[in-house]
């Protein structure tokens, strides 16, 4: 882990039982604690507690939540997130392949993603093999 990492929760319990215990803290030492993450991890809590509104009780203990759990996850190695179209080809070659496995046919799967038939299949089977890896040990 980065040392900003690592400041963020010093002084403060492990990050195990945070997790525990975020929930029952009370609502000034969340924000305390919250308030010393990294500004992306601040932007991170933002962004779900919006998505989350409507949808639970509590968004902004539920984003917190999410957001230490996902710095505990990936905190000090470097990820890639896709964006813009990357994500929405990504999203959009993973419903062409469940909407194949749920019988949809090739055609259909053509006019409705505006594809050709070969571009349709090529999706299938990159996704096929995609998700037996996903499934499979690698034992070499």
């Amino acid at each position: 882990m980065s040392e900003q990492q690592l400041d963020a929760f010093a002084q403060s319990e492990d990050l195990q039982q945070l997790l525990t215990e975020l929930d029952s803290l009370k609502p000034e030492a969340r924000k305390e604690i919250f308030s010393r993450l990294p500004a992306m991890l601040q932007s991170l809590v933002a962004l779900f507690e919006s998505e989350l509104k409507g949808a639970v009780k509590n968004p902004e203990q539920h984003a917190q939540r999410l957001v230490v759990e996902l710095a505990n996850y990936f905190g000090g190695i470097q990820t890639y997130i896709p964006r813009n179209d990357r994500l929405k080809t990504m999203l959009r070659n993973i419903a062409i392949y469940n909407a194949h496995n749920r019988g949809a046919g090739i055609r259909a799967l053509t006019e409705e993603h505006r594809l050709t038939e070969v571009q349709v299949y090529a999706i299938i089977k990159e996704q096929t093999l995609a998700e037996r890896a996903r499934r499979q040990i690698n034992l070499f």
